[in-house]
This record gives structure tokens, C-alpha cells and sequence, in this order.
């Protein structure tokens, strides 16, 4: 029983890490995209410009017991619809179309010109 419950702290553990790293995604701030925007313009705004990543290396088992590839244990450390995170980037960003990618391991936020 204490080797189950050590365990099962180090992946609620793991989860909260991974859920802070996402943070940015939940609560955004047009500040944050500020120097990637300035890059992006500075490229000549090429389309589906990556301004955010965020890579995971999902457990083998999540703490709820349940198996997820890159892209469902994302959405779970989301717990909330990527469209709703979206829409909420894309509100701050007038004249900007927001869209997501995973490439291997890593969640990718870009931008393009509307």
C-alpha cells in the first residue's frame, strides 16, 4: 500500500508541474504574446507561425487510472475544450486567426495573418 500511495503522489505531482506549464494557455495575457507577435512581424508574418510549445512526456498511467497518448493527457491537464482556450487567445488578438498543432510530444500555438 505505501509503495501504491508514493506512487500515485509522484504522478499527481508530475500532473500539477505539467498543468502549471500550461498556464499560460488557461489564464493569457496579451503581454505574454507580445515578443513572439514583434518576431512574427519581424519574419514578414509568415502563416502558422509558432508563438508557443509546450512538450510532454505523458505516464504510463495517469493518476485517475486512466492510459492517454501526448494529445489526451493534454487535454486533461487542460480540463477544458482547446476550442474555449482558442477563442479566449484569439479574442486578444484582433486581425489574428489562433490555431494549434502537436508535433511529436509538443503542443504547438501558432498564428496567421485573417
Amino acid at each position: 500500500m505505501d509503495e501504491l500511495m508514493a506512487s500515485h503522489a509522484v504522478l499527481v505531482a508530475k500532473e500539477a508541474a505539467d498543468r502549471a506549464t500550461l498556464s499560460p494557455l488557461v489564464n493569457p495575457t496579451r503581454e505574454a504574446y507580445r515578443p513572439q507577435l514583434f518576431a512574427w512581424a519581424s519574419a514578414g508574418f509568415p502563416g502558422i507561425y509558432v508563438v508557443q510549445s509546450f512538450t510532454f512526456t505523458p505516464p504510463s498511467v495517469c493518476s485517475d487510472g486512466v492510459v492517454r497518448d501526448v494529445v489526451g493527457y493534454v487535454w486533461y491537464l487542460l480540463g477544458v475544450e482547446i476550442a474555449g482556450v482558442l477563442a479566449t487567445i484569439q479574442s486578444m488578438l484582433t486581425g489574428i486567426v489562433v490555431s494549434y498543432s502537436f508535433q511529436g510530444n509538443t503542443l504547438r500555438i501558432h498564428v496567421s495573418r485573417a
